[in-house]
């Protein structure tokens, strides 16, 4: 079966057809991939099984993958995997039971932001033969594209904090306790600062890059004017011209881009209702 590229929302998310991730990859199939994923920001590969170490070669033909710092939910998984569950063992989640409650992309409080990730669905609940724990994507080269060009020149140059402890602080609001964030403060940088639009590296796009799960403030401005310049950004990423919903199957692996996308859990399921997902991330 060809390869093919079948695109899922008009500014955000295209399916590839015809690949098995278990079995080795021809450059030019490879390159279908790799061109899909820059002019969508988001691809879903489903409809093969394949474990692991079939995870990880894929992921790393798009280049360097992380080696994850979080102990606490890595048992004997490979390094380059995340645990991402709501399942409990011994009293203790076996992975970050709460990652993705607000609007991000992934290690923005980094000097060096993280790279595409890419999340496998081992475990997905369900209710009356229906998926649950969708999730959402907006795009955030579409995003910037379409702001009024007075914007535009406002918000050229300037720079935001991202901050782990915001996400934290958010979890704790909501009553979650003990998140992934807080066990990644112990581990990693707090804090960084970055552009409000970045320039895609790949691609040459701007894209916008404030969010709601982690930046606290845009240096050079008041307080007032700051909060507010952040609210009506994050709000204006999400709009639904903007985004894709993926509904989740077992085997689906889903890779998005931390610099053209930001994506959200939907938390729509019980604590008995399994969740259980493998990630990778490419270095920024």
């Amino acid at each position: 079966m060809p390869v093919t590229v079948k695109p899922l929302a008009p500014n955000i998310g295209a399916e590839i057809e015809g690949l098995d991730l278990a079995a080795p990859i021809a450059d030019e199939d490879f390159e279908i991939v790799r061109r899909a994923f820059c002019d969508h920001a988001v691809i879903v590969i489903r409809g093969s099984r394949f474990d692991d170490d079939d995870h990880i070669r894929f992921s790393r033909r798009f280049g360097e993958l992380k080696k994850l710092k979080v102990e606490a939910y890595l048992g004997q998984r490979r390094p380059e995997i995340f645990v991402v569950s709501n399942i409990k063992e011994n009293d203790q989640y076996i992975g970050a039971h709460d990652a993705g409650m607000f609007w991000h992309s992934d290690g923005p409080f980094l000097k060096q932001p993280h790279g595409p990730s890419a999340l496998h669905a081992l475990e997905v609940p369900m209710q009356d033969g229906r998926p649950l724990g969708d999730t959402h994507f907006a795009n955030t080269a579409a995003a910037y594209d379409a702001l009024p060009q007075a914007l535009k020149a406002k918000i050229d140059g300037l720079r935001a904090v991202n901050s782990l402890a915001r996400r934290v602080e958010l979890a704790e609001r909501s009553g979650v306790k003990g998140t992934a964030a807080a066990k990644q403060s112990s581990t990693q940088e707090q804090e960084a600062v970055h552009q409000v639009v970045r320039v895609h590296p790949e691609t040459g796009r701007k894209c916008l890059f404030v969010s709601d799960g982690y930046t606290t403030q845009i240096l050079g401005l008041l307080e007032a004017e700051s909060k507010a310049l952040i609210k009506e950004l994050t709000e204006h990423i999400v709009k639904p011209e903007f985004r894709y919903t993926h509904q989740w199957q077992v085997d689906d692996l889903v890779m998005w881009d931390n610099c053209a996308a930001q994506h959200k859990a939907t938390f729509d399921y019980k604590a008995t209702q399994r969740r259980l997902m493998h990630r990778t991330t490419l270095l920024g």
